[in-house]
Formats: C-alpha cells, structure tokens, sequence
C-alpha cells in the first residue's frame, strides 16, 4: 500500500529531484574532469629543446595567441629584415613586434607557420645559447579571397638562463619574400 501523506509525497519529491539532478550531471560516455591530465609541453611544444621551440611557435600561430608567443620573446628582443625596396634594414624592438604579432592574428582568420629543414644550428657550444637558420613557409588567411602565403629562412638566436629554462628569442632576421 502506498503511502501519500504529505511528508512521504514530500521525501519521494526530494528523491526523484536529485536522481535527476544525478542523471543530468553524469554523462556515461565522458570521462571524469580529473582523469584528464594535460601536459602542454606535449600539446603546444616543450621550449626546453630548440626543436620544441619550434614547435610552440607553430603552436602560437595556429592558435593566434599572443600570449604563447610573447613567452618567445626575451625582454631585448629584436626583430629585423631587409627592406628591398628603400634597401635598407628594418628594426623592431619586443613592443613593436607584439603589436604587429597581435594585430596579425586579430585580422586573420587563420595563420600557420610551417618550419622547414635547418640551414645550420649552433646548439653544441653553450647549454644558454643557440644559433639556429630555418626554413619557413607562412600562410595568413583573412578571408575567402585574400589568402597571404610567404616562404624564407629565419635565422634566429636563442637564450635562457640555465639549461633547465625554456629558450627565447634574443634576435631574428628574417630572411622572406613577405
């Protein structure tokens, strides 16, 4: 026999809301928040080695964040290129650069950087500097008709304070036809 008192209507009220409640807040099918453990060192790139430099600059690009390229760049960083047409050198402090970085990634719709093969890398004479020229294909896209593609070779050196820390950009000549 059932009992429909109002306090056993109330207790069964209360019983069926948090089975709900239950049933809603648990998907069978996905795992458990704290299962997932993400190193982002293997997602975006360990900058503990130069090749995984190059990996979180690809990373940053793909991504469009400023805030894992501007982990690149040393505080006296210095951007430079040649200027073919008024056939001079062209310099751009750390500021310069992450704004010129930040407003690239605004406007597009999609950036990425493609490394290509070493010309040379210096790495063997210091754990705290490197020397490294690479190959490089960029594709910027803004939109379904302006699609920007550049090749060249960056030659690049790098620095950390121990061998233990992750690289950054002192210097970067950029060596393309963008």
């Amino acid at each position: 026999m059932l009992d429909r008192t109002p306090t056993a209507l109330f207790r069964t009220l209360i019983v069926s809301a948090m089975l709900a409640a239950g049933m809603v807040a648990c998907n069978p099918f996905a795992p458990r928040l704290e299962d997932i453990v993400v190193d982002r060192n293997q997602v975006l790139g360990n900058r503990n080695s130069v090749s995984g430099f190059f990996d979180w600059f690809r990373s940053s690009y793909e991504l469009r964040d400023t805030l894992l390229y501007g982990q690149m760049l040393a505080r006296d960083f210095q951007f430079s290129y040649l200027d073919f047409t008024n056939n001079n050198t062209v310099y751009w402090d750390r500021d310069i650069d992450m704004r010129t970085t930040y407003n690239l990634f605004k406007a597009a719709k999609s950036t990425s950087v493609q490394w290509q093969h070493y010309v040379y890398a210096d790495t063997l004479n210091s754990d705290t500097s490197a020397s490294v020229e690479r190959y490089f294909n960029v594709t910027v896209v803004l939109d379904d008709q302006s699609i920007f593609r550049s090749t060249g070779s960056a030659r690049i050196v790098l620095r950390r304070k121990s061998k233990f820390d992750f690289w950054q950009i002192v210097t970067w000549f950029d060596k393309s036809d963008f």
